[in-house]
């Protein structure tokens, strides 16, 4: 736990207590015990000339999380505005955990971070609302976040987090937004959520879906600067070592893109269970640090390729050779710079 007082945080708000936060950090927690003390400290570190509230909300954890944030509510009460459960909400799919967070945030902003995740630049905050203060125009900014893999206990060489052109590059592209970088006005938010886009499909990416519904209607501004941590856990969906678990990730953001290409008369995109699998490991060579047993599991799942022409060629053959990996990995990413 941070040594910081609730005094320090608040003395230089311009108002006295967080009656009316300016900024509302939104935080769910399931069993993120190891984790959910870097989280907390990640926001009550942050120096601010306005109040923020830390709304953190614990889904019925069966390990200790919810007595460590009990221990940060009781030395934080005027900050840390803690919700627990005592059944799993994100289970039911039915919306309720969603309303409960959209009920409890109070701030003209909202920013978001998961209890596994964290921020490390202690000016996030302030530097994102003055960016929405003074440019009306924008309804969201957010930034790049450093990777790190839990289980390998080490930090990805890779940043995440990169600018994107418009809609129609989130819909046919990746998702280049980390949540836990977002700033976005609570306004537009809770337009979105009253909408209901989406409603009942079950989607895999929450965020996803958010960041496509603001980039048509409103301008996001991409920050060139690193504000957090992303920690890669070995069964989250995204990265499961499950390679059906992870093309069932895939299937969900198609379904996604399809969603939004029909709601904005756009083509759609046919799904394909080869090229999903391809871009999976794709993914895993372009955003992970090489090591052998990535090589080992890339080998094995490529096997399951039936068809691989052109650019997968060229992957295929450096997986096998290290040193050009290495150097297809450098160009791909000088590349890649050059045209952002």
């Amino acid at each position: 736990m941070t040594n910081l007082k609730q005094e320090q945080i608040m003395k230089n708000w311009n108002v006295n207590n967080s009656d009316s936060p300016l900024v509302s950090v939104r935080c769910m927690t399931y069993n993120h015990e190891p984790y959910i003390a870097n989280a907390l400290d990640g926001f009550l570190i942050q120096k601010t000339n306005f109040p923020f509230e830390i709304i953190v909300h614990d889904d019925a954890s069966t390990d200790n999380s919810a007595d460590i944030i009990r221990e940060y509510e009781a030395k934080f009460p005027k900050i840390i505005k803690s919700i627990y459960e005592t059944e799993n909400l994100y289970s039911k799919h039915d919306g309720s955990l969603g309303r409960i967070m959209d009920s409890a945030c109070k701030g003209k902003y909202i920013a978001f971070c998961e209890g596994d995740d964290y921020w490390i630049d202690e000016n996030k905050l302030q530097k994102q609302v003055d960016f929405l203060e003074n440019n009306p125009e924008y309804s969201m900014c957010y930034g790049k976040v450093q990777q790190y893999y839990e289980e390998e206990k080490k930090f990805s060489t890779v940043l995440f987090g990169a600018p994107f052109f418009d809609y129609k590059a989130l819909i046919y592209g990746s998702n280049p937004v980390p949540t836990l970088s977002v700033c976005l006005r609570s306004d537009f938010y809770k337009k979105y959520s009253s909408l209901e886009l989406g409603k009942n499909q079950n989607w895999l990416m929450g965020d996803y879906p958010l960041w496509i519904y603001l980039a048509h209607d409103t301008n996001i501004k991409f920050m060139d600067e690193v504000f957090g941590v992303y920690r890669i856990l070995k069964n989250s969906a995204s990265h499961s070592v499950d390679i059906t678990k992870r093309i069932r990730f895939q299937k969900s953001k198609n379904d996604i893109s399809n969603y939004f290409c029909k709601l904005y008369h756009l083509p759609e995109i046919d799904w394909d269970e080869n090229k999903a699998l391809f871009d999976i490991l794709y993914l895993d060579l372009m955003e992970n640090d090489y090591t052998d047993e990535i090589v080992s599991q890339l080998k094995k799942a490529y096997k399951e390729i039936k068809a691989i022409t052109g650019r997968e060629k060229i992957i295929r053959f450096a997986v096998s050779c290290k040193w050009i990996f290495l150097l297809y990995k450098k160009i791909y990413y000088f590349l890649r710079n050059v045209r952002a």
